[in-house]
């Protein structure tokens, strides 16, 4: 574990305690006077330092368990990105083969992330052959289902996730290329 997030945890168990007490010991003063005052801060402090001692085998599990899910909440974003990007015609200006290349090579490298669940793997390969379809016939339905199997990955990817949504929210408000 990074001690950064290990300093991070205990630093927030102190300033936890440090609140309630804040909060607890004028309650304390009021009730009883300065007995359950100094009892309140003993039983805080030897609180707070089993916690910051154990912090370690309760923390270590949380941060990991983050950690995978903000790896699988980007790699959700990026291929919702990538395959929505690639399952559009290329325009005038900037339709190079070179470009169109390297959208593929990396639509379908993001849509290989270890990351991604099962369903969001089968979603964004189906995207993608719905994708590879449309640029080799070029006529406008195939354009339309390559689109539409792109917005099914899409909507997958929001379903239960508000972190992605609100991502793929702002990136289609500041993208002047979602406007086609």
């Amino acid at each position: 574990m990074d001690p950064r997030h290990l300093r991070l945890g205990r630093r927030r168990l102190w300033l936890g305690s440090a609140a309630c007490f804040l909060v607890l010991g004028p309650v304390g003063w009021v009730l009883g006077g300065w007995i359950p005052v100094v009892l309140l801060s003993i039983v805080l402090v030897a609180a707070t330092s089993v916690a910051h001692w154990r912090a370690p085998s309760w923390l270590g599990p949380a941060i990991t368990k983050g950690q995978r899910e903000s790896r699988r909440d980007v790699a959700t974003f990026c291929v919702v990105i990538a395959v929505s990007g690639y399952a559009q015609p290329l325009t005038l200006q900037s339709g190079s083969p070179r470009d169109l290349a390297a959208l593929r090579l990396e639509a379908y490298r993001a849509a290989a992330d270890d990351d991604l669940s099962e369903k969001l793997r089968h979603l964004a390969a189906d995207a993608l052959a719905a994708a590879d379809q449309a640029y080799g016939e070029d006529t406008p339905a195939g354009w339309r289902a390559a689109r539409a199997s792109a917005e099914r990955l899409a909507h997958a990817a929001q379903e239960g996730n508000a972190y992605v949504r609100q991502l793929l929210i702002q990136w289609v408000e500041q993208n002047p290329a979602g406007e086609r």
